[in-house]
């Protein structure tokens, strides 16, 4: 069982790489990089907001397209496997992808001699890549058509993370704040710029609420779409 496990994870890892989106990461975030330490005025972020809310919805949202397309899944769909144990291994593959923006950025940001905590910078960013990965594949299964799906993420890119980036960036005014605590990206922008500011200027319930809430959406995800909707969405996609 644990072999098969690691075996779909490094198969996903190995076709990732066989469609060029591992270097598709790597370069962008080789060049986000560079920003970080050759122009220190600009906010980095605005980076790692990318990282976070955009692409881990697109490498999941690929990683299961290259899947359809290939018919590797299927086999396990009809095996005595479950869904949870399919969805962990594609899960894991992806946030394993997702770590080479934050390794990066955090060497990058040392470099520039930032003096903030790399650890909480780090399980921040990790916590919000891992639930943008679960709302990838939430959206890829509630979707029904492919154009749904395409209107599906970039609503949601426009709706919450844009609106996350723009207030972390002060376009959006700071009264609208309460509003924003629905949206996993706010969520995870409040635990980042606490971090990156090397200082704690958020009240200590939203600190609280954004680690707690985006547990939550996780475990509501997991619990009430992914796992119980994951073999069925295999097999209708096949079929299309």
């Amino acid at each position: 069982m644990i072999k098969t496990f690691f075996n779909l994870v490094w198969s996903d890892l190995k076709r990732l790489w066989s469609y060029r989106i591992v270097l598709f990461i790597m370069v962008l975030t080789f060049l986000f990089s560079l920003a970080i330490i050759l122009f220190p005025v600009i906010d980095p972020t605005n980076f790692i907001y990318v990282s976070i809310f955009i692409l881990p919805v697109v490498v999941f949202s690929i990683s299961l397209f290259i899947d359809r397309e290939e018919g590797t899944l299927l086999p396990f769909v009809f095996s005595p496997l479950k869904s949870g144990f399919l969805v962990f291994s594609k899960v894991l593959s992806a946030l394993a992808v997702m770590t080479i923006p934050i390794v990066c950025f955090i060497i990058a940001m040392a470099i520039a001699q930032y003096e903030i905590s790399f650890l909480l910078l780090f399980l921040a960013y990790m916590l919000g890549a891992l639930l943008h990965i679960l709302i990838g594949i939430s959206l890829s299964i509630i979707s029904k058509t492919t154009s749904v799906l395409s209107l599906s993420y970039v609503a949601y890119i426009v709706v919450f993370s844009l609106t996350a980036i723009l207030y972390s960036n002060g376009i959006i005014p700071l009264r609208f704040q309460y509003y924003l605590i629905i949206s996993p990206a706010y969520l995870s922008g409040v635990l980042i710029d606490n971090i990156v500011a090397g200082c704690v200027f958020s009240e200590v319930w939203l600190l609280i609420l954004a680690v707690g809430l985006q547990l939550a959406y996780g475990v509501l995800l997991s619990l009430f779409i992914i796992i119980p909707y994951f073999k069925q969405y295999v097999i209708a996609t096949e079929q299309k």
